[in-house]
């Protein structure tokens, strides 16, 4: 498992060829747990792993890839990060990974889990683009 983003520390990653961040964050104004993803993915084909102590999901996204979803405190320890939590009353945060290369298999992802339970994704990147979700 990734762990690319502490509490206080944002990376920002390099955008790749494809223009895909290498880390995304999930965002909602609703506070819940890693079980509310799970079960927004209950109706889909993708295969689950959740691990309720630790806050953390592995959602297959194919044969040789997979997506990673880890909870984390809604903070991240710089002044433009934090006020863009706070603009959009953030009370769940996750950091989630995936290969670069998966892309299009992770945004179907995404899609469905903005469209069960809303929130939104988005790149952690200096202005958090792209964007996907029905809240944004």
């Amino acid at each position: 498992m990734k762990n690319r983003a502490k509490n206080n520390n944002m990376k920002k990653n390099k955008v790749s060829v494809t223009n895909t961040p290498e880390g995304w964050f999930y965002m909602s104004d609703t506070d819940m747990t890693a079980a509310a993803i799970k079960k927004a993915l209950a109706d889909t084909a993708y295969a689950v792993e959740y691990w309720e102590d630790a806050q953390v999901l592995e959602i297959v996204l194919g044969e040789h890839s997979s997506m990673d979803v880890e909870v984390m405190e809604p903070h991240l320890g710089e002044e433009e990060g934090d006020a863009f939590l706070e603009k959009h009353k953030v009370q769940f945060l996750c950091y989630v990974t995936f290969p670069t290369e998966a892309y299009e298999a992770a945004k179907s992802v995404m899609e469905h889990i903005c469209g069960g339970i809303g929130g939104f994704f988005c790149g952690d990147t200096e202005d958090f683009t792209p964007m996907i979700g029905v809240s944004v």
